[in-house]
C-alpha cells in the first residue's frame, strides 16, 4: 500500500471522529432546533481547507501526499462542504465564471431536492 493511500485513510478516519465528537459536543453546548454542530463542522473545514490549498499548492509548505490526506482524507471525513467551497472557488480563480455559478447554485438546490427524492422513493418501496 502506498504511503499516500495510508495517509488518506488514516486521515479520513480521523476526520470521520473530529466531526462526530465535534457535533457532539455542539449539540450539548447549543441544544437547539438549529444545526448548529453541522453548520460550524461546515464552515471550520471551508476555513481549513483554504488554508492546507494555500499552504500547500501556492506556497509549497506541505507534500502533495500530506496535502491530499488532510483535504480528501480528513476534511472529507470532517465535512464534504469544504471541498464543494474550495471547487467553488477554484472555478471563480480560473476564470469559468458561469460553471462556478452552475456549481454554486445547483449543488444545494439538487442536493435537497435528491434528499427529498430519496426519501419519498424509499417510503413508496417500503410500502410493498
Amino acid at each position: 500500500m502506498s504511503a499516500r493511500i495510508f495517509l488518506l485513510g488514516a486521515f479520513g478516519f480521523l476526520g470521520v471522529l473530529s466531526r462526530y465528537y465535534f457535533g457532539v459536543a455542539a449539540l450539548k453546548l447549543y441544544p437547539a432546533s438549529f444545526p448548529v454542530g453541522t453548520f460550524l463542522i461546515n464552515v471550520l473545514g471551508s476555513f481549513l481547507i483554504g488554508s492546507v490549498y494555500t499552504l500547500g499548492l501556492e506556497r509549497s509548505l506541505i507534500s502533495e501526499d500530506l496535502r491530499v490526506a488532510i483535504t480528501l482524507g480528513f476534511l472529507g471525513g470532517f465535512t464534504t462542504f469544504s471541498a464543494y467551497s474550495l471547487e467553488t472557488v477554484v472555478l471563480l480563480n480560473e476564470a469559468k465564471y458561469f460553471m462556478a455559478a452552475m456549481y454554486w447554485g445547483l449543488t444545494p438546490v439538487l442536493g435537497v431536492a435528491a434528499v427529498f427524492a430519496g426519501i419519498y422513493f424509499t417510503r413508496v418501496f417500503m410500502r410493498y
